[in-house]
């Protein structure tokens, strides 16, 4: 599993593209627009049943069902119907090519944990 530290900006392990870096920074910003509280949040929106996360025109994270919800540029990097598996993308406009990352519900909530606890957030 990955882990996330956060000396100034977050830095996830094996993250190339920054990804996760992303989607970690943008899942704990939405707390603060929408006044609530940041792990009931996090927990309510990436609960194995949770709806993910849209930021309009940037990014979005949405659990995949089926072989047809990952993303074109990882077409193959998991099988959504032996577990739960989450697409994170990050949006990109014009000639630009999407920047994706396919992870399961457990890392991705390891990630989160680490992020809200690095930021004193609960």
């Amino acid at each position: 599993m990955r882990n996330l530290r956060w000396p100034g900006r977050a830095e996830v392990d094996d993250d190339p593209e920054h990804v996760l870096r992303d989607f970690v920074e943008y899942a704990l910003s939405w707390p603060a627009v929408l006044d609530r509280r940041p792990g009931e949040l996090v927990a309510e929106w990436f609960a194995p049943d949770g709806h993910g996360m849209i930021v309009p025109d940037l990014f979005v994270a949405y659990r995949a069902h089926t072989a047809d919800d990952l993303p074109t540029d990882k077409p193959d990097a998991a099988d959504p119907t032996a577990g739960e598996i989450w697409v994170l993308m990050r949006l990109r406009f014009r000639d630009e090519r999407e920047e994706s990352e396919v992870i399961t519900g457990d890392e991705m909530r390891h990630l989160l944990a680490q992020g809200l606890a690095a930021r004193g957030m609960r």
